[in-house]
């Protein structure tokens, strides 16, 4: 067994480049308490711009279509949404009380490569965790950068991180750790 070939020119990349500006365009700074209200809004902000997106988009929300598993250990392991059945694999985390979803997040989405080509974390960062957030916006977080940069490269797993509170001046609205704008 090993990982999905995801070659960075199709049209499955066309839709990581295109959810790349959707994350970016997206205000996350909501009163959304809890991991499914970020997962309803960002699946109704994808499908309000679904004519940006080429391929399907699958929910665990949606009663028409269905989310593919990925099974190991003995445990299934499913994506919040995907596009197509074996494009891109879309983990949300909300990192509230403690920050363990990231862990969370990097284990789960090598595994979610083995069945799809590009997975992309979409890390929501609470209020209080806003000086962790306000550290990585300015390169304190140098370490948790260049292994996103690695997945990125390597694995085609695109990590983001954004807060969900209103930032402070000085503080990007989004932490693209990845070289989706690269140019490939």
């Amino acid at each position: 067994m090993g990982f999905q070939v995801g070659p960075r020119r199709s049209n499955v990349w066309d839709d990581v480049k295109a959810i790349d500006e959707i994350i970016k365009d997206t205000n996350f700074a909501r009163t959304l308490k809890n991991e499914r209200e970020f997962e309803n809004l960002f699946m109704s902000t994808l499908d309000a711009r679904k004519k940006e997106i080429k391929g399907k988009i699958h929910s665990q929300l949606d009663k028409d279509t269905s989310v593919r598993s990925v099974t190991m250990f003995g445990k299934r392991h499913r994506p919040d949404l995907t596009i197509n059945e074996d494009g891109i694999a879309i983990e949300i985390k909300f990192l509230s009380n403690r920050l363990d979803g990231l862990k969370q997040a990097i284990g789960q989405s090598i595994i979610y490569r083995v069945r799809y080509r590009f997975v992309i974390n979409l890390l929501v960062i609470d209020e209080q965790n806003k000086e962790v957030y306000a550290k990585a916006c300015n390169d304190e977080e140098k370490d948790l950068e260049d292994i996103c940069l690695e997945l990125s490269k390597d694995m085609n797993i695109f990590t983001y991180l954004v807060p969900a509170f209103t930032i402070d001046r000085g503080m990007k609205k989004v932490l693209a750790w990845n070289d989706v704008d690269s140019g490939e």
